[in-house]
């Protein structure tokens, strides 16, 4: 029987996947900077490198209130991700079920937030809407499916960004994210 600690460790790789590309600003977009977001994505990102000791720091600055009120789905869904990062990083095999479900349960929350104005919304370039999604599907497509079974929803995800008309506008780093953790997930599916 495989070890919980190995089955998570995809997960980390996925994380690693998480889209920090730009796109082209569209005619109808609003482009908002976040400073708090930017400094907690920069820990997010060392933690996602290895560095466990910055989870907390990510995970404080995305439970912060957003500067902008709209880009509560992406805080969230960055949130839940560094949860179950944490729940990987965890010891005790109760800890990494127990952080892991909190973020599952932060990333279903960001999901449900989303609204047609987060297509219009760009972070870094990209809408919130996508950069959502992504970070939930890499999520999803990283965990042990026989532990945690959001492989489907992971896969669902992955099929609402390649079929949104928002993706043709993708800049190349962002597609290709996409197309490795679309990868990740038929590597996961043999």
């Amino acid at each position: 029987m495989q070890s919980l600690f190995s089955l998570c460790r995809p997960l980390l790789l996925a994380l690693l996947m998480l889209p920090l590309a730009g796109m082209a600003s569209q005619a109808s977009a609003q482009t908002t900077a976040d400073p708090a977001f930017e400094a907690a994505l920069t820990h997010f990102n060392r933690a996602r490198q290895g560095d466990a000791g910055q989870l907390d720091s990510a995970i404080t600055g995305f439970q912060a209130a957003p500067g902008n009120p709209a880009l509560q789905p992406l805080y969230t869904a960055y949130l839940g991700s560094a949860q179950t990062l944490k729940g990987k990083a965890a010891w005790l095999p109760w800890n990494k079920l127990k952080f892991t479900e909190q973020g599952l349960d932060q990333i279903d929350q960001a999901l449900a937030l989303l609204r047609p104005e987060h297509d219009r919304l760009l972070v870094q370039g990209t809408p919130t809407s996508l950069l959502t999604r992504l970070a939930a599907a890499a999520t999803f497509v990283a965990l042990p499916d026989g532990i945690f079974h959001r492989r489907a929803a992971g896969k669902a995800l992955l099929g609402e960004i390649r079929r949104s008309p928002l993706l043709a506008s993708a800049p190349t780093g962002f597609r290709a994210e996409l197309g490795a953790i679309e990868a990740q997930l038929k590597e996961a599916e043999k």
